[in-house]
């Protein structure tokens, strides 16, 4: 199947999204650390893999604050041109070369997410209830790295809910109206009510339509040229795609009492997007 619409809508929210937490917010902090082996099955026999005990990684070179976000570019070094793929999804890169054995030691430096973000397809209740998670900060003094493929706290998760076209115009035009739910698990109050009040204040922001293609990481986690930067991102395709608009936000917590019965000490809150989009579906 080719991409459709709302495909199109939550990679542009998703990146949307990260660039506005971590700019807004400075959400990140830099990290100087040691990669462990990894054996990853799920890899190419002849790929190693060396995780650091976080994730992800920050990708986007548009950031800037009291302190720029570091993004590797080596390791050892070693870098794209030797066979390396950084997974900045996983917190790990990917030796292909034949250039580390499985006991050396690497080190280097790289930004971490203050909240790992995620695209999902759960109910707000399942993944309250699931409880499945490991906090990043329990690897910090951990002499290995981060399981590649479990969803690490403290970390948001995205979802469409709702998508409806109700007609607008004469000549075909409809307005799309969507419901975006970001479900947000949190160490603790600070954070927690940092994320709310950054995104309760993102009303009537444009949000540029970036297609499906245009997603900048590969399958394995990299940047597919190299680098990342949003803002040049938007700039290539906002004339092209058009853009979304934040017609309201609503932020809420869950009591600690439901919080504790769940999730133990992780905080919940919820951030309700009501986005629209003016256009001609039947075209």
């Amino acid at each position: 199947m080719k991409p459709q619409y709302q495909h199109k809508v939550i990679t542009s929210f998703f990146l949307w999204f990260d660039n506005y937490l971590l700019k807004k917010g400075e959400a990140y902090s830099n990290k100087t650390g040691t990669l462990y082996y990894d054996n990853d099955t799920r890899l190419p026999s002849s790929y190693k893999a060396y995780a650091s005990p976080y994730k992800q990684w920050v990708t986007d070179s548009s950031i800037s604050g009291s302190e720029n976000p570091i993004i590797p570019t080596s390791f050892n070094g070693s870098g794209r041109n030797d066979g390396i793929i950084f997974d900045f999804e996983n917190g790990r890169i990917i030796e292909t070369g034949g250039n580390f054995g499985t006991g050396e030691s690497i080190t280097g430096m790289f930004s971490v997410k203050d909240f790992n973000i995620y695209l999902s397809n759960e109910t707000e209740e399942d993944l309250i209830l699931e409880n499945k998670y490991v906090l990043n900060s329990r690897y910090n003094d951990a002499p290995s790295g981060v399981k590649p493929y479990d969803q690490m706290t403290p970390a948001i998760f995205i979802n469409t809910e709702t998508i409806q076209n109700i007609p607008f115009a004469f000549g075909g035009e409809d307005q799309t109206q969507m419901s975006i739910k970001a479900v947000v698990l949190a160490e603790n109050s600070y954070e927690l009510d940092g994320v709310l009040s950054i995104f309760a204040d993102s009303r009537h922001e444009n949000i540029v339509m970036i297609p499906f293609t245009g997603y900048p990481v590969t399958e394995y986690g990299d940047l597919k040229n190299g680098v990342y930067n949003y803002t040049g991102l938007i700039s290539d395709y906002k004339d092209a795609e058009g853009e979304l608009y934040i017609e309201d936000v609503v932020v809420s917590k869950l009591s600690d009492k439901a919080s504790n019965a769940s999730l133990g000490d992780l905080k919940v809150g919820f951030i309700d997007f009501d986005v629209y989009q003016h256009r001609y579906p039947r075209l």
